[in-house]
């Protein structure tokens, strides 16, 4: 028998599945750029430019920068197009207080969840940290540190934990840079690193919870600081 042609609805059904899934790769690779640096707060997005770069029409780059909008990265302006968010003070707290609170509930989770061998990654991330703190190298320090983060609420194994803090930091990305780029900020971000890593290494819930919140609070310090 003829294979039955595909009905209209059918049809529309798959390119709409190709269209989102376009967007997200575009929506991902827009998230990348802000997370880099590239595209810096304030930034105009130009859909023409990024069509052009990442080979696409630019339908997905403006549903991507609606998902972007929705997330808090970006904010549209009548008649001007969209822009990378342009975050306050004021802000930056608001989030930075949540954060403190999660990254505390992160800390008991893993000591009560991650393996050993999770564990050990994360120390090794910090001896990593080390060397980039020592040659200053903010650019290879601040990768590592998203890692070690990410991996953090990783050992956690909470879903929902884990939505929250990446709402929650990718909208920080756009300001965090500023709290390590002051000489000496490296290595004293490390220095509460290897608190949390102490705490973490001995099954200790109180001080795993103490640590997170310190250092959270520490990079609240080093980015409200006066330039």
């Amino acid at each position: 028998m003829p294979k039955e042609t595909p009905s209209n609805a059918a049809l529309e059904q798959i390119n709409q599945r190709r269209a989102k899934t376009l967007s997200t790769i575009v929506c991902e690779a827009i998230e990348a750029m802000i997370i880099s640096g590239e595209l810096e707060a304030g930034d105009r997005i130009n859909e023409s430019s990024l069509a052009g770069r990442l080979g696409v029409s630019r339908g997905p780059i403006r549903e991507a920068c609606r998902s972007l909008e929705q997330a808090g990265l970006l904010v549209s302006a009548t008649n001007h197009g969209m822009y990378v968010r342009e975050m306050t003070l004021d802000e930056a707290r608001s989030l930075y207080e949540v954060r403190g609170a999660l990254a505390g509930l992160t800390g008991r989770l893993i000591v009560e969840r991650a393996s050993d061998a999770m564990l050990q990654k994360l120390r090794r991330l910090v001896d990593d940290m080390d060397v980039a703190a020592s040659e200053e190298n903010v650019s290879s320090y601040y990768g590592l540190n998203l890692e070690f983060h990410d991996l953090l609420v990783e050992a956690a194994q909470n879903p929902a934990l884990e939505q929250s803090y990446r709402w929650i930091v990718n909208q920080l990305h756009l300001f965090r840079r500023r709290g390590l780029v002051q000489k000496g900020n490296l290595a004293i971000s490390n220095k509460e690193h290897r608190a949390i890593i102490k705490a973490l290494l001995e099954r200790n819930l109180e001080a795993a919870e103490s640590a997170m919140r310190a250092h959270v609070a520490g990079g609240w310090a080093r980015m409200s600081a006066p330039s």
